[in-house]
């Protein structure tokens, strides 16, 4: 099981979005703190260590996996709108 912590930017961007969305939200949160990284469509950010992102409906949760110690960093959530998107968010 992996701990879960979000950068500021991150709880901003979920308190701002809609109820149901913030639903579908949390539950791919809760299969990504169990470890089922499987039932999510994940993804490597190229050009980043750690880096990787998943699909919720339109939406993309940008984190860091510190696998080392069961650690996660949530750093942005968002809706994609270029390939671009992704590196300038991760830092």
């Amino acid at each position: 099981m992996f701990e879960i912590y979000f950068r500021p930017r991150a709880l901003n961007a979920l308190r701002k979005i809609k109820r149901d969305d913030q639903l579908r939200i949390n539950s791919a949160l809760d299969n990504l703190k169990l470890g089922k990284f499987n039932l999510l469509d994940l993804d490597k950010i190229e050009g980043t260590q750690r880096g990787y992102r998943f699909r919720v409906g339109r939406w993309r949760i940008l984190f860091i996996l510190f696998s080392a110690e069961k650690r996660i960093e949530i750093v942005d959530i968002f809706l994609k709108k270029g390939r671009e998107d992704y590196r300038k968010r991760i830092k």
